[in-house]
């Protein structure tokens, strides 16, 4: 016991370690999911913080109860399809979801398989994954176990990981991990799998290790149907993995990792299909316009939503780059860019980690860095009603993750260098054990992370009105739902500003949240013939009698009769005069 124990210490601690954080992760996933939950019974329906979140629990409970991801709303036949929730979509007439499907498939199929009441815990379950895998894999890539080790501690608590892993319906960590153990998989088969002539020849274990590739590409199709918008980086990353180790691929092997990867894209293409009307689409927009593929390239379409579909503004990228991967955590970036420069110039007798493995993993960095400022990197995501440029909540973080988590080994390189320093400088002393210098390194190590991890936690759990501890505005938003829910009846209408569809739904799920072109407001006044219909705003009584005067009576509406129901919301009726 004694033996293995040392010899697996490194595992040993990791376990102890991730059941810790996923304790930290759940916490804050069943604060939200929990507490008067509608599956253990309570009252009180569930509220998100966001309109994603919202719609992802709704999607996923109607899976789990063996009901279809759509649902008809009569209403928007008049409507012209402007009842839904933001983070849905219409599409003749069916209500579907307007995101990627992928995980609403996956935690769907779990819950239903185990029951609603694990949907809190499988974000913090995969992220907890994530870190085991990604320990393995960068000591796969490096040979370099205190690095690897150091990289995965620093991912437990790197802002943006904590964050939406605490967050748990989001899609974004749930497609790292499922891609980080997809990867590792991959390298287990590309080197443990020997050059086997004949499908004959090949004996039991052989078999079993057979049974990667075919895992390995699964589990990249799942991470793909999760965040299809990442397909093209992801198709060049496998693809720079083939090409490194092509002398170790088997052809067999290969075919089977295609197989693998191709099943769950068959399943999104079953789901497209079924609730987009097109085999290649998304909830966000068609991807392939009516011509086929052949009009999208000859168009430039196809071009611009794979590689850069906000447009490309050299400037905001430029700008984005600054702010999100300096700016924002400088106590994270500064330290990165030092341990980059170690990663790229260390003599190899010092580092310990092959020269050309670095030398391709930074290359493979800068590209991907390049390509994800190009895709995402020219558009301004208005997260807040402010508008605030810098937030914790903010899109950028979620999509620039793999950016983030590819730099950690840089980092870690960095801290693990400067805890042998005392080591190097002094004077060696053949009395003191190999134990003595190892605890050394442990606890400089471990002062340095604690350094980096307070005022990450602080960020996450209580520095800004995003942080995770402060939830009141979601305990006013259950307030909000109890008198709203008092106020309108299921079957009537609402129209409201675009941040609280999160506080009507799903139990007033008519609401509307733009009207933007006259066409909208003479489908408000059809509405207004057959149903009651409400209007839901935070201005004051004097600006909202100028938006009816300016926007409704001249289709024959006016905003009536306010009530204010909590801080600054109003409730007002709109009646057509």
């Amino acid at each position: 016991m004694t033996i293995w124990l040392k010899n697996n210490k490194i595992l040993l601690f990791l376990v102890i370690f991730c059941t810790v954080f996923f304790s930290i992760y759940a916490y804050f996933n069943l604060l939200v999911m929990a507490p008067k939950n509608d599956f253990l019974g309570g009252r009180d329906a569930i509220k998100f913080s966001s309109p994603d979140e919202t719609a992802n629990y709704f999607w996923i409970k109607r899976l789990a109860q063996g009901q279809s991801l759509y649902y008809f709303e009569e209403l928007n036949g008049i409507g012209t399809n402007l009842i839904h929730l933001r983070a849905m979509n219409t599409v003749e007439g069916k209500v579907t979801p307007g995101s990627f499907i992928g995980m609403i498939i996956i935690y769907g199929s779990l819950a239903k398989i185990f029951t609603p009441a694990i949907i809190p815990f499988l974000t913090p379950f995969f992220s907890i994954l994530g870190l085991i895998f990604f320990y393995l894999l960068i000591n796969k890539l490096f040979n370099h176990k205190s690095v690897a080790l150091i990289s995965a501690v620093l991912l437990s608590f790197f802002p943006a990981w904590l964050y939406y892993s605490a967050r748990g319906l989001y899609h974004n960590i749930l497609f790292i991990s499922l891609l980080i153990v997809g990867i590792y998989v991959l390298f287990l088969s590309l080197e443990d799998i020997k050059d086997i002539r004949d499908i004959k020849d090949i004996k039991y274990p052989q078999y079993l290790k057979y049974l990667q590739y075919p895992f390995s590409g699964f589990l990249i199709g799942l991470s793909i149907i999760t965040r299809a918008s990442e397909i093209v980086w992801l198709a060049f990353s496998i693809l720079f993995i083939f090409i490194f180790k092509f002398k170790k691929i088997h052809w067999l092997g290969f075919i089977l990792f295609l197989c693998g990867l191709w099943l769950p894209i068959l399943i999104l293409l079953y789901y497209n299909q079924i609730l987009y009307g097109a085999f290649i689409s998304a909830g966000y927009k068609a991807i392939v316009p009516e011509g086929g593929i052949g009009a999208a390239i000859k168009s430039g379409i196809l071009f611009q939503m794979l590689i850069s579909p906000f447009g490309f503004d050299p400037k905001s990228i430029l700008i984005n780059a600054y702010n999100y991967l300096i700016q924002f955590l400088p106590y994270w970036s500064i330290p990165t860019i030092l341990g980059g420069l170690l990663f790229i110039t260390l003599p190899e007798k010092i580092l310990k980690i092959n020269y050309k493995k670095r030398i391709s993993y930074t290359i493979f960095c800068l590209l991907l860095i390049a390509y994800c400022l190009l895709f995402y990197g020219s558009w301004q995501f208005a997260d807040r009603i402010d508008e605030q440029t810098l937030s914790l909540g903010t899109s950028y973080l979620r999509y620039w993750l793999p950016i983030y988590i590819l730099a950690l080994p840089f980092l870690a390189i960095l801290i693990y260098n400067l805890s042998r320093v005392p080591l190097l400088i002094g004077t060696r002393d053949p009395d003191k054990s190999r134990t003595y210098e190892s605890v050394t390194k442990i606890l400089l190590s471990s002062v340095i992370i604690i350094l980096l991890a307070m005022p990450s936690f602080n960020l996450v759990y209580r520095q800004t009105d995003e942080s995770l501890f402060l939830l009141k505005n979601l305990s006013e938003s259950r307030i909000k739902s109890r008198l709203i829910n008092q106020k309108i009846k299921p079957d009537e209408v609402a129209v409201i500003y675009r941040q609280a569809d999160k506080i009507f739904f799903p139990e007033r799920a008519r609401i509307i949240t733009d009207l933007v072109v006259p066409a909208d407001y003479q489908a408000v006044a059809r509405l207004a013939e057959l149903k009651n219909i409400y209007y839901y705003t935070f201005a004051p009584p004097a600006t909202v009698e100028f938006i009816s005067r300016r926007d409704f009576e001249q289709y024959g509406l006016k905003i009536v009769a306010g009530e204010k129901l909590l801080g600054s919301d109003w409730l007002y009726k709109i009646i057509r005069e």
